[in-house]
């Protein structure tokens, strides 16, 4: 008979010391999550333990083999169980006392309607498959602000009365309630109590990202609001009444606008397709819910305040990052709400995003 190599003999040396240390296993009994002894068993039957709530290898290895530090033995000798932190309620862990030959080990399976915790049953609800295209941001959103300080216009479109020529102050940037000097052609046009918007252009140019031959004007954002106050023969005194931006010396005036709008949001409805050509954030930054955007689509085509748009994308982020895949469907990634119309261009804010939007991503108002 060939003799037992060091390594078998150093096994079983661990298995009995296993079975040494676990002073608090008894053969026989059936134990409760509190340690007790419920029941006794037949001799042939292996000791089990019901997983319950809250229970982990490491508090099972403390109770009944005095050492908590054993869990990894435990887990080491049962291939059966895949993760060490996932063992559910219910579960049954089986101690079957070993020999040398054969080491201790620790079943793990699902009976848990004999005896023991039970799992009591759940009952799911079964819904219909949802079939069709990647459609998100369909919830209807109640009646609120958006704001919207940018607009597109081509410089001899825009009825400039002058400009913010100095202020009382020696900061550089203004705000309300600053008092500003306004510089313009015909100061005696002005009455106090008049309001007028205050902007300047950030852009010169504005194309669309897939015709470079169809231009927009340029991009002007309306910083402030202010009121009259005052006029003179050379200048008309004006109060800031609200900044939405930091006013500067040499800002544009020009006719009050709307910059603030109250609307419901919902779900687009219609057959119309747009592009994002332009936005109001400097480009190093990302576009997020509440920013202002403007679509290549106006009042000659149809578009009107409080239409909605999807913002659509064909693409797996891993495979095409720098082109889109036209077979594949579109997906939602957002959604807009258009606040002010020109006869060929749009105004609208960011309602809805689960990622940047981008200038040249795509709008439409119905998926296939």
């Amino acid at each position: 008979m060939p003799r037992p190599s060091l390594r078998c003999l150093t096994l079983a040396l661990s298995a009995v010391g296993l079975l040494i240390a676990a002073p608090a296993l008894a053969q026989d009994s059936y134990y409760t999550e509190a340690g007790d002894s419920i029941g006794m068993m037949s001799t042939s039957a292996p000791d089990y333990y019901v997983v319950q709530p809250g229970d982990t290898l490491w508090e099972i290895s403390g109770r009944f083999l005095g050492n908590p530090q054993y869990w990894p033995r435990l887990w080491s000798i049962n291939e059966q169980i895949t993760n060490p932190h996932w063992i559910y309620p219910g579960n049954r862990i089986v101690f079957r006392m070993g020999t040398l030959i054969d080491p201790p080990r620790v079943d793990l399976d699902g009976g848990g309607d004999r005896d023991g915790y039970v799992v009591q049953d759940v009952d799911y609800n079964t819904t219909d498959a949802a079939c069709g295209p990647d459609v998100r941001f369909n919830n209807r959103r109640p009646v609120r602000g958006y704001l919207a300080t940018g607009f597109l216009a081509d410089k001899d479109e825009i009825d400039i009365y002058g400009e913010v020529a100095k202020a009382r102050g020696m900061q550089t940037y203004l705000s309300e309630p600053d008092l500003i000097y306004l510089k313009v052609d015909d100061p005696e046009a002005f009455n106090c109590g008049d309001t007028v918007s205050v902007f300047r252009r950030v852009k010169r140019k504005v194309r669309h990202p897939e015709s470079w031959r169809q231009k927009y004007g340029g991009l002007y954002e309306v910083v402030a609001e202010a009121v009259v106050t005052h006029r003179n023969e050379h200048y008309v005194s004006a109060s800031i009444r609200q900044s939405w931006r930091e006013v500067t010396r040499g800002d544009l005036v020009g006719p009050s606008m709307t910059v603030a709008v109250q609307i419901e949001v919902g779900a687009p409805r219609g057959e119309l397709e747009a592009t994002i050509v332009e936005r109001t954030q400097d480009e190093v930054f990302s576009l997020t819910t509440g920013e202002t955007i403007f679509l290549d689509r106006g009042r000659a085509d149809g578009v009107r305040v409080g239409n909605t748009f999807y913002v659509t994308e064909q693409r797996d982020e891993y495979t095409d990052l720098k082109k889109e895949d036209t077979k594949l469907p579109h997906a939602v990634i957002g959604r807009i709400v258009v606040v002010r119309v020109d006869e060929y261009s749009s105004a609208a804010v960011i309602t809805d995003a689960n990622k940047n939007l981008g200038v040249g991503a795509r709008l439409t108002q119905k998926l296939e």
